[in-house]
């Protein structure tokens, strides 16, 4: 008899228990769907938080409405249902669940049931992750931004309470209390860790919520229209049937690439990228982009079709044609060429021999001319020059006539004294003692102690020119953070993006390629060849100086016949050897 009694306890014990644990024993008639709307709480431990039905619709339609929480804890692997008792650390109130006092074991997913209409009804699932230290994982937002006005603190959305902030764990002074914190003129400084905590009160007991966001200023891109350096448009590449080509498409976008910069090849209008036979690679250094398109092997239907290398950027989209034809189409050209220039010779030679010969005497008396033009034409420009600054010479703010780029480190030793010669000796002596111009050089014009980087920036916006002396031993890959490399940057981006500055290229002996040159340095020797400076050419008058006065701005005349009647007082007739 006590067996049986027993044994009806148990199964009564274990039908209770099943009623409140399932939480699929409740209404089990009834198939809740299951909604969409899903959160992942990440929170630390010791806090508290309450959590609102994530659905938005389930959170705020409670009249005539019914809620049942549970939870399926990790550790426990059990579902269980949540009371509604608020002495108890875990329970809810409607759509709203409260969890007090965070500890490890909190860990879970927590499902809100909520019958809307009579037999009807939804679930939802929220996973809280409690975390017993300060990790990465709790960070919300963490995306860089240029500029920083305010960070909204996303804790006490739904509660009445009180919000603190800290930057870096560290109490904020002088702060303004509220959900939004306002940074005044952000910079660099002001990234870190900022966290906001909100104290609120429930069954009047206060608790603390809270929320860290990293802030990052990424810094602010230059804006600059994409520049095709390679290929020309319209260009033409000869290859035959089932050769491989290799076509290189380079545009410089300035020295800071942006996000939304790319470049990309088209056949006909259709991307290469992934197709069969197309193969392509890219690189980006020094503000270009280069995306290099390998046809492997080159079909007729590539010789009847036009490729395009298109670039973008954030504002508009450019692009340049590329066509290939095979070898014996241009043969053809040529052979047709040929046969119509013996037809029209064998008709016509004996009755316009006299026309050709008259033609033939001027030709060669123009090529005389031009010749003499060509060969006296730069003494003829700088002479007119001189007397056009008399009449037309203003002022244009400018404190300097060239400033001088060149390499100062990481040359060999007969390299640097190459240079050293040139840039202290040759260069200053001809242009300011002889022609009185205004040059400033590294080491000489500025002064110890000084912001290098300020410097360059300010010296460079006040020359007219820029004098970049080209070495065997300049490199490409010079550091990043020395004074030659910066004062090379500024100033191609100077050129080449603003187009304020000219350039003039002075090259130091001779050089099989410029491979080793930047592409910036590779792709102003592509517009203009540089001035080849042979060791000895100390004579203002020598045809190098000469080019060399060429490029640069114009000397007032009072100031040129001024330092020159001074340099040769005092130096004497042997500059002028």
């Amino acid at each position: 008899m006590m067996r049986k009694m027993m044994m009806m306890l148990q199964i009564i014990l274990l039908l209770t228990n099943s009623v409140l644990v399932s939480s699929y024993g409740l209404n089990s008639t009834v198939q809740c769907e299951r909604g969409d709307a899903s959160e992942t709480q990440e929170v630390r431990a010791g806090e508290s938080v309450f959590l609102p039905c994530p659905n938005l619709q389930c959170f705020e339609e409670t009249v005539n409405t019914t809620y049942v929480w549970f939870r399926n804890l990790s550790t426990i692997k059990q579902v269980e249902r949540i009371g509604t008792e608020e002495s108890e650390r875990i329970h809810y109130h409607q759509s709203v669940l409260y969890i007090l006092w965070l500890n490890l074991n909190d860990t879970g997913r927590y499902i809100t049931r909520w019958w809307y209409e009579k037999g009807q009804c939804a679930e939802f699932e929220t996973d809280v992750v409690v975390y017993e230290e300060f990790s990465t994982n709790l960070l919300y937002d963490t995306l860089p931004e240029q500029v920083v006005s305010r960070i909204n603190c996303p804790v006490c959305e739904d509660e009445q309470g009180s919000i603190i902030w800290y930057k870096d764990f560290s109490l904020i002074p002088n702060q303004e209390p509220g959900k939004v914190l306002r940074i005044q003129n952000s910079s660099k400084e002001s990234e870190g860790i900022y966290t906001c905590v909100c104290t609120w009160e429930h069954h009047g007991i206060k608790h603390n919520s809270s929320s860290s966001r990293r802030v990052t200023i990424s810094p602010q891109t230059i804006s600059s229209p994409p520049k095709f350096l390679l290929p020309i448009n319209n260009s033409i590449v000869i290859a035959d049937v089932g050769s491989e080509v290799i076509l290189n498409c380079s545009v410089f976008y300035g020295l800071t690439v942006c996000d939304q910069c790319s470049i990309y090849w088209e056949k006909n209008g259709l991307m290469l990228d992934g197709l069969n036979g197309y193969k392509l690679k890219y690189r980006e250094t020094d503000g270009t982009i280069q995306s290099v398109l390998t046809i492997t092997k080159v079909s007729e239907s590539d010789l009847h079709s036009e490729f395009h290398c298109k670039a973008t950027d954030s504002i508009k989209v450019i692009f340049v044609s590329v066509t290939l034809n095979s070898r014996a189409t241009f043969v053809h050209i040529y052979q047709g060429c040929q046969v119509e220039g013996t037809v029209l010779v064998e008709g016509t030679v004996s009755s316009v021999l006299p026309v050709i010969l008259a033609c033939i005497c001027t030709f060669l008396v123009f090529l005389l001319v031009g010749g003499m033009l060509k060969w006296f034409s730069l003494d003829l420009v700088l002479f007119l020059r001189e007397i056009f600054i008399k009449l037309y010479s203003k002022e244009d703010g400018k404190l300097y006539d060239a400033y001088v780029i060149y390499q100062r480190n990481n040359l060999d030793e007969m390299t640097s004294k190459t240079v050293s010669d040139f840039v202290s000796g040759s260069l200053p002596k001809v242009l300011e003692s002889y022609y009185g111009f205004k040059l400033f050089i590294h080491g000489r014009d500025d002064l110890p102690g000084e912001d290098c980087m300020n410097l360059i920036e300010t010296k460079i916006q006040l020359s007219r020119r820029l004098i970049i002396i080209l070495t065997l031993g300049a490199s490409a890959e010079i550091s990043s953070n020395s004074p030659e490399a910066y004062d090379l940057q500024v100033g191609l981006h100077q050129a080449l993006v603003q187009g304020e500055t000219g350039v003039i290229l002075i090259q130091l002996g001779k050089m099989q390629d410029y491979t080793h040159l930047s592409l910036g340095l590779q792709h102003l020797l592509r517009q203009n060849s540089p001035l080849l400076w042979r060791d000895g050419e100390s004579s203002p008058n020598s045809r190098f100086w000469k080019r060399v006065r060429y490029q640069m701005p114009a000397v007032s005349s009072y100031q040129s016949s001024r330092v020159k009647s001074r340099s040769m007082t005092a130096s004497g007739p042997g500059l002028l050897v």
